[in-house]
């Protein structure tokens, strides 16, 4: 699948590329590092028309300022791969974006997921998934739950991240907000 994503700003992009550090140090964890670019998503796809989805990152660019979110807590996506997240809260301002990049974006890919579209979406920065486990998920939430996830920080760019099957994302492109 391949993410159409808002990359984070320092100090918070930093925070989550140590947090990984220490989940690999202490636990094992790597999963999270096919994806290797803290951030977090507004839309993924198996496929996009690459050509269309230049021109709509350039007009979204041009026509948006740098808005800001707020994160918080620890999150928690059960099931057989569980995630573990930081979330996004949302707002007004952030779901008439995420709307926004969605209604312009579901023309230009390919077996997009629904788990991204507006009813469904949980915006999040993800932690840790792929090898969470039975054994190991106390360990992690346990390592988590005292630190302090109050974020909030601007959202400054909208970037795509190329990631072919079984292998690590590749940041394609990243488009700083122009306005």
């Amino acid at each position: 699948m391949h993410g159409i994503v808002s990359l984070l700003p320092q100090p918070y992009y930093k925070e989550v590329e140590s947090i990984w550090n220490e989940l690999k140090k202490e636990i094992g964890l790597t999963g999270v590092r096919v994806t290797p670019y803290p951030h977090f998503s507004w839309q993924i796809a198996e496929s996009y028309d690459m050509n269309k989805l230049i021109n709509v990152f350039e007009d979204i660019a041009v026509c948006t300022k740098p808005f800001e979110v707020k994160t918080t807590g620890i999150g928690l996506f059960t099931g057989k791969f569980p995630v573990v997240f930081i979330p996004v809260v949302k707002d007004i301002q952030l779901l008439k974006f995420h709307y926004s990049v969605w209604e312009r974006l579901k023309q230009v890919g390919e077996d997009i997921s629904d788990y991204y579209s507006p009813q469904l979406w949980i915006p999040h920065i993800s932690l840790a998934y792929e090898d969470v486990t039975k054994e190991n998920i106390g360990k992690v939430l346990k390592k988590l739950s005292f630190m302090d996830f109050s974020w909030s920080f601007k959202v400054d760019n909208i970037s795509f991240i190329y990631e072919p099957n079984g292998q690590i994302g590749e940041l394609k492109y990243r488009i700083d907000f122009k306005r």
